[in-house]
């Protein structure tokens, strides 16, 4: 989860926690993600056992994370205002709500991290006014990004996700063919994303803040904005595509390729253009080293004990073993901390010569990156579909663990 939303987070269930909303209620949370766990994990610390995790994929129920129950939404009947209270962290927080409600649930429902804020459905003249100034924000910087770019096709990147950005760029160019489109701009939230859109030589980026994103996003979608492609495959304000995978597969990658740029199957990818070389101010030792990457946010985090199983196995083969730490994330013990720049990474994982990584954005990154190359998924389902992680977000070439419990522990 990103430092925002875990913030985010933290400042709402302190607020119920103020409140002694948690005294004497069951505490359900609804949706089994990498945002819920933590979420667990935080109740946790503070002395809160939730009575269930509820979750719609019958994949995922009768699991258990941190001795919390996976349980079918059906879990919640007979709790009411006074027994239960739900926590819910995930995007389709409206959907939930009402599946809840249809379930004859009465009691308190919270919107742990506002993911969709264009989403809520109030009449009232506060929600009336709130949202028309959100709108004219929204706007507002539609006008000012036009300004700047008054004939370019927009690609717009809504989500702070560096894999989403990758493939959206790296077949950016067979649908710019197909379409006979010109000049394009693109859109980003952060500097990290914008890197990786550097990465593959372009140019002319605007880089969003995530709020003024869903904002902008809205306007251009009530505006009927035309010269533009809003590039991602699964949120609600773009398509319907995570509702027909829960009948249908189709990778993530092939996300990109048909059904948010509508290519054909001989459309490729086309690799980075603009690769910085790698500065080394660490000294890694060439092709002797282990760059390992324990951290993600779109897939369930594994036990740090792997990982550290993972260090000891190599640092006993005489290589050096580093983790690749952003922020206030902590070395796998054993291990060196090691924050490269995003761009330099694929130059990095080159020189060190073996990259050991969890799911995440930067493998994405590392797509063409030329050295042994491991990729490790949680052995559990995407999203609300029956599909498995590693075949959902499965990267071609690369050697594959998928880790379940028992090779976890």
């Amino acid at each position: 989860m990103e430092q925002s939303r875990r913030a985010e987070m933290t400042r709402t269930l302190d607020a119920r926690f103020a409140a002694r909303a948690f005294d004497g209620r069951a505490v359900f949370l609804f949706g089994h993600c990498n945002a819920t766990e933590e979420m667990a994990d935080y109740l946790l610390s503070r002395d809160v056992a939730p009575a269930a995790i509820l979750d719609n994929n019958p994949s995922k129920q009768g699991l258990a994370y941190g001795g919390i129950p996976i349980r079918p939404p059906e879990a919640i009947k007979g709790y009411n205002a006074e027994t239960g209270i739900v926590l819910i962290a995930a995007r389709f927080f409206a959907e939930m709500s009402a599946q809840l409600r249809r379930l004859g649930y009465d009691g308190e429902i919270v919107q742990a991290v506002e993911y969709n804020s264009f989403t809520e459905y109030s009449l009232s003249e506060e929600t009336l006014a709130r949202k028309r100034a959100r709108m004219l924000r929204g706007a507002k910087t539609l006008r000012e990004i036009r300004a700047l770019y008054p004939s370019q096709h927009l690609v717009v990147c809504p989500n702070n996700a560096l894999g989403d950005v990758y493939w959206a760029m790296a077949f950016l160019p067979a649908y710019r063919e197909k379409r006979g489109i010109g000049d394009a701009a693109v859109v980003t939230v952060g500097a990290a994303c914008r890197r990786v859109a550097e990465m593959f030589g372009a140019s002319d980026i605007v880089t969003l803040h995530e709020t003024q994103m869903d904002e902008f996003v809205q306007a251009m979608i009530f505006a009927r904005e035309g010269n533009a492609i809003i590039a991602h495959h699964d949120r609600p304000y773009t398509d319907n595509v995570i509702k027909w995978l829960d009948r249908h597969f189709l990778s993530f990658i092939d996300c990109y390729r048909y059904a948010v740029y509508g290519l054909d199957k001989d459309a490729q990818p086309t690799p980075p253009a603009k690769l910085p070389s790698f500065e080394n101010r660490e000294k890694i030792p060439q092709g002797r080293s282990v760059i390992l990457s324990p951290y993600a946010k779109s897939v369930v985090e594994l036990p740090f004990r792997f990982w550290e199983r993972i260090a000891d196995e190599h640092l006993a083969r005489g290589y050096a073993v580093y983790t690749n730490a952003q922020g206030d994330e902590q070395p796998v013990r054993g291990t060196l901390p090691l924050s490269v720049p995003i761009a330099q990474m694929p130059a990095a994982a080159e020189h060190a010569g073996t990259f050991i990584g969890l799911r995440s954005g930067l493998c994405d990154v590392l797509f063409t990156a030329n050295c042994r190359k491991t990729v490790v998924f949680p052995d559990c389902c995407y999203s609300t579909t029956p599909h498995k992680v590693a075949d959902f977000f499965d990267l071609p070439g690369w050697k594959k663990i998928v880790c379940d419990n028992a090779v976890c522990v």
